[in-house]
């Protein structure tokens, strides 16, 4: 695996061959830019040194500043102090809680799991489809989703005759196979435990990778998909989408996840970077300074820049460059 620090030629090339975007060539983050602190300790690899960046709430807009702090050895960016008032952040509208796919969907799916080569020549399905497809669940597989929200894929994968069950410690009102509890009080083994973008909503990433790794089965799979700061971060800096400040409390780079999961017990053996074209849409936006909700943001687009925003989030995940992966574990 390939990690990226700062790279600016490579970055200033990428963006350069965005013609449809109407951006400077001059990058918001420069290598230098925070302010050296030694009064942290990477939650990672332990290193005392890294620099302070300010990162505001840009999703719902209140454009409230938190404090991060980036760790110079293993690039991990992590939150300083977790707001007491974090549970505010998590309104009903975040849409980890919206619920149901449409029949026609849930068929779209079904011929994806039958025939996904030729379904991927056809028409994309979903990064987290994808990636549970990758994984090769059989119809007896136990599956956990961990952070299901009100549980879509917990639904759609029912749907589909797998054994899955979702937890999400925020949840409203619980349902047949969705639970409003953690990862550490959940009971039984399971086969594919899922963190789809949930793990950067927790804390202390190793000992949330070692209590999975404590519920998975002789053999079994820790499917993680999550940001990871690579090009995006260091174009966009405090603008990158994904920082998703105060929510994302800890985001890695490939180098400090791959310390992570070892650190858990765990060896990677496979990644895939699946970015898309919310990578450029919601990062452009924070740019020039409307919240990813503002309806105002509606339109700021034409479909052509769609279409090359998707095209380039295609060419970073190429080279493993994109602004999120999955990454499946196995313990060691």
């Amino acid at each position: 695996m390939k990690y990226l620090g700062y790279v600016s030629a490579e970055a200033k090339s990428i963006a350069c061959g965005m013609e449809f975007l109407p951006i400077s060539s001059e990058r918001t983050r420069v290598p230098g830019a925070g302010v050296n602190l030694g009064s942290m300790e990477c939650t990672v690899c332990g290193a005392k040194t890294g620099k302070e960046h300010i990162f505001r709430e840009m999703m719902f807009g209140t454009r409230r500043e938190f404090s991060y702090w980036e760790c110079l050895a293993c690039g991990c960016l992590q939150i300083e102090r977790v707001p007491d008032d974090l549970a505010d952040h998590y309104p009903a509208s975040y849409y980890s809680f919206s619920t149901h796919s449409s029949a026609w969907k849930k068929l779209y799916y079904r011929a994806h799991f039958l025939a996904p080569t030729l379904m991927r020549r056809l028409r994309r399905c979903s990064a987290d489809i994808s990636s549970v497809i990758v994984a090769k669940p059989s119809k007896n597989t136990r599956i956990l989703d961990v952070g299901s929200g009100a549980g879509r894929l917990v639904e759609i994968l029912r749907s589909l005759g797998f054994d899955a069950h979702g937890i999400d410690p925020f949840l409203t009102s619980e349902g047949p196979y969705v639970r409003r509890t953690s990862l550490q009080d959940a009971g039984g083994i399971w086969d594919l435990i899922m963190f789809h973008h949930s793990l950067e909503h927790m804390q202390n990433h190793i000992e949330a990778l070692r209590c999975a790794r404590s519920k998975l089965a002789a053999g079994g799979i820790c499917l993680v998909r999550i940001p990871v700061a690579t090009w995006a971060w260091e174009y966009y800096g405090r603008d990158w989408v994904q920082l998703d400040a105060p929510r994302h409390l800890v985001i890695h780079t490939p180098k400090s996840f791959r310390l992570t999961a070892e650190s858990a017990g765990f060896q990677i053996v496979q990644t895939i970077f699946d970015s898309d074209g919310f990578l450029f849409r919601g990062s452009e936006l924070y740019r020039r300074d409307f919240s990813l909700l503002d309806v105002r943001s509606r339109g700021q687009f034409s479909p052509k820049s769609l279409r090359g925003f998707r095209a380039q989030a295609d060419k970073l995940n190429m080279k493993q460059n994109g602004d999120q992966a999955a990454f499946f574990l196995k313990a060691q």
